[in-house]
């Protein structure tokens, strides 16, 4: 197989700090690449994302973490650039596990913690190259799929993510032919798969809190987050222009606010949100998804009641407020 030409792929340098920033580019040359943009300014960077997003990113993450995650998560969702499936790489000086953590956790391909050497950088492009990981997508994540095979179980299908830094340096002109083609097609089945997923989150929240008031306990859980999966739903609905689809999703948003009142809390609310969640994704996809979803849904629900009804217990054994994992603390009207 034939070397790697770089000089074909457009990249696009992140890094504040300019005597970094020239230390990072050499780097990069000395790897191959030519076409580099180097930038200073986040404001500079989401501009150039959004307008013709580059084969690679390359993104110096410290003093600017949660700014730079943050448009990781909006690039892979699609709401920041034309190509949700960038190779993204991030760079830190910090060896703090929660901002690595936080940064595999927003969807980039790979992680480098610095100093690094050339040909270290260059191994790890290489790897992007040809072994790029599938895209997977859960309920707050869209990015690589780092699971191990064990862990795989059945949940959600990887899907193959459209690799156009491989495709430009190998001068793949099939694919490149048809790369808009491809990143569309790749892009709607990560929108499904986002949709069925955000759909479920709010059944699976309405069918665990439902159980917990039949069983004569008062749910605890975050009406805040529940309202964002609604409004969430909302807004990738609005894209697809579906009338009945964004009507159904108008209807959850409201039952969901709705239930932040203080007589709005009831079976009959929790029980609404359920159905018009399953409604707006079959008003989308057809039945398909939520049937092949039963199983997943009573396992999730009798998980999350579960924990439901050990942070009741613990919250009347406080007299107070009761702590536990985001999504079940009950928000405050």
């Amino acid at each position: 197989m034939a070397d790697p030409d770089y000089r074909r792929a457009r990249v696009a340098l992140y890094d504040p700090v300019h005597v970094n920033q020239r230390t990072t580019r050499y780097a990069l040359q000395q790897i191959g690449f030519r076409s580099i943009e180097s930038i200073s300014s986040v404001s500079e960077l989401k501009r150039l994302i959004s307008d013709d997003a580059p084969h690679l990113l390359v993104l110096e993450t410290s003093d600017h973490e949660s700014e730079l995650f943050r448009m990781v998560r909006a690039i892979r969702a699609g709401d920041l650039s034309n190509n949700p499936f960038a190779t993204i790489i991030l760079t830190s000086w910090k060896r703090d596990t929660s901002i690595v953590q936080n940064a595999i956790g927003c969807g980039a391909d790979d992680v480098i913690i610095r100093p690094f050497s050339t040909s270290f950088a260059e191994d790890r492009i290489r790897t992007l190259i040809r072994g790029r990981k599938p895209f997977i997508v859960t309920g707050d994540y869209i990015g690589p799929d780092r699971r191990r095979d064990s862990a795989r179980g059945g949940g959600a299908a990887p899907i193959e993510a459209p690799n156009l830094l491989r495709a430009v340096i190998d001068d793949d002109k099939k694919a490149l032919a048809h790369s808009r083609a491809w990143i569309d097609e790749a892009r709607l089945t990560v929108d499904s798969e986002r949709l069925r997923r955000l759909c479920l989150r709010v059944v699976i929240g309405a069918e665990a809190a439902v159980r917990e008031l039949s069983a004569g306990r008062e749910p605890v859980m975050d009406l805040g987050e529940f309202e964002k999966g609604a409004r969430e739903v909302r807004t990738r609905l609005a894209r697809i222009k579906s009338t009945e689809a964004s009507r159904v999703a108008r209807a959850l948003c409201e039952v969901a606010a709705e239930l932040r009142e203080p007589d709005g809390f009831n079976d009959a609310n929790l029980s609404l949100a359920k159905e018009l969640a399953m409604a707006a994704y079959v008003a989308y996809a057809g039945d398909d998804g939520i049937e092949r979803s039963a199983d997943e849904i009573e396992k999730a629900a009798s998980a999350l009641q579960r924990r439901m009804a050990q942070a009741s217990g613990a919250k009347g054994e406080a007299g107070g407020g009761a702590g536990g994992e985001a999504g079940l603390k009950r928000a405050a009207g």
